[in-house]
């Protein structure tokens, strides 16, 4: 029985496939803060919670415009 040859990923697409992994995970745990974050801000009586984009300004600036 002949060996097969199974084509083996190159390195470049093995370093692509791992950044993409890693941006992908990266990604869903930014989402998943965000969204823990906005539901303790619901689940507050109303008085404000300063999130870390607050904080930063960043958000608001726009806000304000």
């Amino acid at each position: 029985i002949g060996e097969k040859h199974v084509a083996e990923p190159d390195d470049a697409e093995l370093v692509s496939l791992s950044k993409r992994l890693v941006e992908n995970a990266v990604l869903k745990a930014v989402q998943q803060y965000l969204e823990e974050t906005q539901n303790k801000t619901r689940q507050t009586d109303g008085s404000p919670v300063k999130t870390e984009e607050e904080a930063s300004g960043s958000k608001n600036e726009s806000d304000n415009d």
